[in-house]
């Protein structure tokens, strides 16, 4: 019916192998959509201190 009901499973050490570089990428993806907002904020270089005059 479906080519992929028939396919042979994937020996366990190829499928450790693609797991752990799956979470590196998923854990990569992460630490980048952590950090951009920090980066935007230094490249922008807008200081949101309250100046008070006299």
């Amino acid at each position: 019916m479906f080519p992929g009901m028939f396919m042979r499973k994937p020996d366990k050490a190829v499928a450790l192998k693609q797991l752990r570089s799956h979470v590196a990428m998923f854990g990569a993806w992460v630490a980048v959509i952590r950090v951009t907002p920090y980066v935007l904020y230094y490249l922008a270089g807008e200081k949101d201190e309250l100046k008070l005059e006299f």
